[in-house]
C-alpha cells in the first residue's frame, strides 16, 4: 500500500477537564504498589486513558497572563495560517517565563501564536505534551479560545511530535481529521501530520466557509538533497499527491497546504515543483533567525487553492519583537511565516481526481 496504510487510533485529553489523575494525594502504598504492578506487566495502558488525563495546573500554567493586544483589527474576511518551528520546544523552554536576557519565553511565543488563526508547529519534544498544554494554557487564561492537537512522537534516535493550535473563535478542526501518514519503508525521517479544517463563518453569510487540509512537515536537513530520487524532498511529493488523492476520494476535498521546515531554498524544492499549480507562496523568505536562509515554506496548488488573498509575511523576531540576539535565539532558530487565505470557500480553477487510501496513528486534542 506504499507510503499510506490504514490505521487511526485517536485519543484526547483537554485543559478544561477537571484534573484527574493517577495518584492523588490520598493514593495508599497499596494502591501505588499495584498500579507499578499492572504497569510492569502490561496491565496498563496509558494510552486508553488519555481521554481522562488533565493537566496538572501547577505545570500547565505558570506566572502572569498575557496581553494578547487588539485581535478585534483582524479582517473577518480573511484567516492568517501560519508555520513555526519552535526549536527544542519542550517541558524546560515551555516553563521559563522570564530567563536570564530578559525575555519572557512562553509569553513571547504565546504572543506570536495568537496573531495567527491556525498554526502548524515543529520541534515539540516530550510525549505527555506539556509545552503544548502550557502554552494554550497560557492562550486561553489570558483571554484566548485556543486548541490544540498534537501527533504522537515521531522519528528515529531523535523524536518529536508536530501539532497544529488554532483559534476556535475563527477555525475548527474537523473531527477525526488528524492523522499521520504511515511509512512503512522508512522513506522519511519523520512522517508528516495531516490535519482538515474549516473556518468559522457568520450563520447568516449564506456563503460556505472555507475547508482546507494542512500537511505539517519537518524534513531531516540531510536528507534534502533534490537531485537524489529517493531524498525526503522529493518524497513530499508522493505524499502530497497521495493525500490529496485520498482526501478528495473520501470528503471532496481539493484545498491543501503543505508547510513546514522542508530545510531547502525554492529552487531545491525538487519533484514539489514539478507538480502542476504547486508553488511556494514565500520563494526565497528568509526565515532563519538572523535572516540568511530559506528553511520555511507553504506550499498551495494555486490552480485549485482560489482562496490565497496574495498577502504573506514572517514575524522577525529581532526588527518586529525588539529581541536582541540572545533573547530571539531563546525563543527559536526560525521565525514564523504567514499566508492570508479567504473565510469563505472560493471556486477551484481546476479539480482534482483520486484514487489512494490513507490514515496514521492517533492524536491528541488539547482545549
Amino acid at each position: 500500500m506504499g507510503i499510506f496504510s490504514k490505521r487511526r487510533r485517536k485519543s484526547s485529553f483537554s485543559s478544561t477537564n477537571p484534573l484527574l489523575r493517577w495518584f492523588g494525594p490520598g493514593a495508599t502504598t497499596l494502591g501505588l504498589l499495584y498500579a507499578l504492578y499492572m504497569l510492569l506487566t502490561g496491565g496498563l495502558s496509558f494510552s486508553s486513558l488519555d481521554g481522562l488525563l488533565g493537566p496538572d495546573p501547577e505545570t500547565a500554567f505558570r506566572g502572569e497572563t498575557i496581553s494578547l493586544g487588539d485581535r478585534t483589527d483582524r479582517p473577518t474576511d480573511r484567516i492568517r495560517i501560519a508555520t513555526f518551528n519552535i526549536e527544542h520546544f519542550a517541558d524546560k523552554k515551555s516553563s521559563i517565563r522570564t530567563n536570564e536576557d530578559g525575555v519572557d519565553v512562553l509569553g513571547t511565543i504565546a504572543k506570536i501564536v495568537s496573531t495567527f488563526d491556525v498554526v502548524a508547529i515543529q520541534e515539540l519534544q516530550g510525549a505527555d505534551g506539556i509545552a503544548l498544554q502550557r502554552l494554550v494554557g497560557l492562550l486561553n487564561e489570558s483571554g484566548g479560545n485556543f486548541a490544540a492537537t498534537m501527533s504522537d512522537p515521531i522519528g528515529e534516535a531523535y523524536l518529536e511530535s508536530y501539532a497544529f493550535v488554532w483559534d476556535r473563535s475563527r477555525i475548527n478542526l474537523v473531527p477525526g481529521s488528524a492523522y499521520v501518514v504511515q511509512d512503512p519503508g522508512k522513506r522519511m525521517y519523520r512522517e508528516p501530520m495531516v490535519a482538515t479544517f474549516e473556518t468559522v463563518v457568520p450563520q447568516d453569510s449564506g456563503q460556505p466557509p472555507f475547508r482546507f487540509t494542512m500537511i505539517n512537515v519537518h524534513t531531516k536537513p540531510d536528507r534534502v538533497d533534490p537531485d537524489d530520487q529517493d531524498s525526503e524532498i522529493n518524497v513530499l511529493a508522493d505524499v502530497f499527491q497521495r493525500v490529496r488523492e485520498y482526501e478528495f476520494q473520501q470528503y471532496s476535498e481539493d484545498d491543501f497546504i503543505l508547510l513546514g521546515d522542508l530545510n531547502v531554498s525554492e529552487k531545491n524544492l525538487g519533484q514539489l515543483k514539478s507538480i502542476p499549480g504547486v508553488l511556494s507562496l514565500a520563494a526565497d523568505i528568509q526565515t532563519n533567525i538572523n535572516r540568511t536562509k530559506t528553511n520555511d515554506h507553504i506550499l498551495i496548488d494555486s490552480s485549485v487553492t482560489a482562496e490565497y488573498s496574495g498577502r504573506l509575511g514572517v514575524i522577525d523576531l529581532k526588527a518586529d519583537l525588539g529581541l536582541s540576539e540572545q533573547q530571539a535565539n531563546a525563543i527559536s532558530d526560525h521565525i514564523p511565516l504567514w499566508a492570508e487565505f479567504d473565510l469563505y470557500e472560493q471556486p477551484p480553477v481546476a479539480r482534482t481526481t483520486a484514487t489512494a487510501t490513507a490514515s496514521g496513528p492517533g492524536t491528541r486534542l488539547i482545549q
